[in-house]
């Protein structure tokens, strides 16, 4: 598999978690819109920060004749967004409150040609060796996700609508992700997000995939 996403830390903390499970090989990363330069058996899109309509995503990756399959990888459990990405193609949907074993599982039965949604239906925390821009100033994954996309020029409505959430939701996590940076406004946040290491995209230039894996 490869954990697809355009952020350096939200990849490599996915791939991370999953290569310590034997069953897996894990390639690094897939960046969309990148060619593909070796197969895939299953993408585990990670939704951080898309900016695009999620079915959009789903089609672009599922065009490279490389990868299998994909699925989905988010905090976003609403049902829409959920049929939105199997409609799309996507082989799955999985949660990021479940456990490492279960996320890997997941991935297992989708390789195996399963359809798999594997929603978490209790309170859990994010597994906890995920990673996300901004967390060591102490952002929530949901402050930084909004964040990155008002310094990537989205309006509040448009955050709202990529994340499913209110746009007065969305003014809520801007202003404590301000308050937890030091920051004053969103043109402060945005230059702060622009020269910081950890919000750095993968995009800056082209990644070798690693070994076949499933």
């Amino acid at each position: 598999m490869a954990a697809v996403n355009d952020y350096d830390l939200v990849v490599h903390g996915l791939a991370e978690m999953l290569r310590h499970d034997s069953r897996l090989d894990v390639k690094e990363r897939i960046v969309i819109g990148e060619p593909v330069i070796e197969r895939v058996q299953v993408a585990l899109f990670d939704t951080f920060g898309r900016t695009e309509p999620i079915e959009s995503e789903i089609s672009r990756l599922l065009s490279e004749p490389l990868v299998e399959r994909v699925v989905v990888f988010s905090m976003d459990l609403l049902p829409d967004m959920v049929d939105a990405a199997m409609g799309a193609g996507a082989s799955g949907f999985i949660s990021k409150g479940l456990t490492r074993p279960e996320i890997a599982e997941a991935v297992l039965r989708v390789a195996a040609g399963q359809e798999v949604r594997a929603i978490a239906h209790r309170r859990t925390p994010v597994e906890p060796e995920l990673d996300w821009p901004g967390r060591g100033q102490g952002l929530s994954m949901r402050e930084s996700e909004v964040l990155v996309l008002a310094a990537e020029g989205l309006t509040n409505a448009e955050i709202g609508r990529a994340l499913y959430i209110g746009t007065e939701t969305v003014k809520s996590h801007l202003h404590a992700a301000y308050t937890k940076l030091k920051v004053r406004n969103r043109v402060e946040a945005t230059a702060m997000v622009h020269r910081s290491p950890s919000f750095r995209q993968a995009r800056s230039g082209r990644h070798d995939l690693g070994p076949t894996a499933p």
